[in-house]
């Protein structure tokens, strides 16, 4: 019975760890929140103990957390992508309420001590950070090369269409008017295989300048002068654009690899922040949408077997990776030394952070849009929304309550 039981909460410790790690991959959603939520925060950080007792219980504990996590990240990053495309205003609404759940269990490791001026002031300077964090990413530019003759196209892979007259480069503000992004992705079956057809899902809530009557499964061919025909399956009609790809910042040898290593760093530091998310500050250094091309373009190499292009994406992701793990041990160390020297300025800190992530989120995620006005028109929209929030914010305070 006892062995039973022990499967069943290392099975639950396993499912509460892919929150964490959807939470990783969705801009404007702290994986740190995700673990306060969960109720391993305090664990989480302990991996650095000077206590060799309380520091191996914290790692023993944290193993099925952390295939959690990986489970998460590598494959679930799918269905949240997709969620977001899809439900976006309802899956902010499910992450927001799981930020908002885990604060009354903050509010009781503050209660009953004596506000002070500096911890005011803390709490302050954290909320301004979050405020401003979303908008520094707005400033965010991308570069886009053309294609040439004999070029291929990835799914995943983040393309504009564009006027022939655009150069050999396009540089892409982030909310630009001029330029829709959009995100080539497979129309069905096994991970895109090419005679499946292709859909372009635009990445902005703008008006998009190549379109062939709604139809949105397309063949593409790019000829010799590096155009790119666009012949859609259910109409037969062709148009043609020139087509540019995303530029690869992250996979030019030695000095990329640092940099991914670098990043990886500067990601899991500000994770681990309880409020703060790492992709966020990803998406305002310009690099999280090629780390992110990378993990997914890695996860179909490996489910279609193309070992030969898995390479190119390991180069990128492995000192990604080491990053992210130096970055935990190191940041964490430091967050620990907080927690036991100075835990009631921090728990402030903290709980401003928590508190003002949800309008980094929804300003992030540009719910309020057309689709937006759409779907309150429709009956059922109010009442998922509001279940949606209610959903998360109760499941995160019964799971920080139990696992307390």
């Amino acid at each position: 019975m006892k062995t039973s039981k022990a499967i069943l909460n290392w099975i639950v410790a396993v499912l509460k760890g892919t929150l964490v790690g959807l939470a990783i991959v969705i801009p404007g959603v702290s994986g740190g929140s995700m673990l306060l939520t969960i109720g391993v925060y305090e664990d989480a950080v302990s991996i650095t103990s000077k206590d060799k007792a309380r520091r191996r219980a914290a790692i023993k504990k944290l193993i099925p957390y952390a295939i959690g996590i990986v489970l998460g990240v590598v494959a679930l990053s799918f269905v949240v992508t997709w969620l977001l495309a899809n439900f976006e205003f309802l899956t902010i609404l499910l992450f927001s309420g799981l930020i908002l759940g885990s604060l009354p269990m903050l509010f009781k490791k503050i209660k009953g001590k004596k506000v002070k001026p500096g911890y005011i002031l803390v709490a302050l300077v954290m909320i301004v950070l979050m405020v401003l964090l979303p908008y520094l990413n707005d400033t965010t530019t991308e570069t886009f090369k053309k294609l040439g003759a004999g070029d291929t196209l990835s799914v995943g892979e983040r393309i504009v269409l564009a006027d022939a007259a655009g150069g050999d480069t396009l540089t892409v503000k982030n909310g630009d008017e001029a330029y829709a992004v959009w995100e080539l992705k497979s129309a069905g079956g096994t991970f895109g295989k090419p005679e499946d057809g292709y859909k372009l899902r635009s990445s902005a809530d703008k008006n998009v300048f190549y379109t062939l009557s709604g139809a949105d499964v397309f063949d593409l061919a790019i000829s010799e002068d590096g155009m790119l025909t666009l012949t859609a399956r259910e109409t037969g009609k062709t148009q043609t654009a020139a087509g540019y790809r995303a530029a690869d910042a992250l996979n030019n040898g030695v000095v990329s690899a640092l940099l991914s290593l670098l990043l990886g760093f500067i990601a899991a530091g500000t994770m681990i922040i309880p409020g703060i998310s790492g992709s966020m500050v990803l998406l305002v250094l310009g690099f999280y949408n090629s780390v992110m091309t990378h993990l997914k373009s890695f996860v179909v190499c490996l489910f279609t077997m193309n070992f030969a292009r898995m390479g190119g994406h390991l180069l990128v992701l492995v000192p990604f990776g080491v990053g992210i793990i130096l970055g935990l041990l190191i940041v964490s160390k430091a967050i620990r030394w907080l927690l036991d020297k100075h835990p009631t300025p921090t728990y402030y800190g903290i709980l401003a952070l928590m508190l003002a992530s949800p309008y980094a989120i929804f300003l992030k995620a540009k719910c309020f849009g057309p689709a937006f006005s759409q779907n309150l028109a429709q009956w059922w929209f109010i009442p998922a929304a509001v279940l949606c929030l209610a959903l998360g914010f109760v499941a995160s305070f019964y799971m920080s309550r139990k696992e307390k």
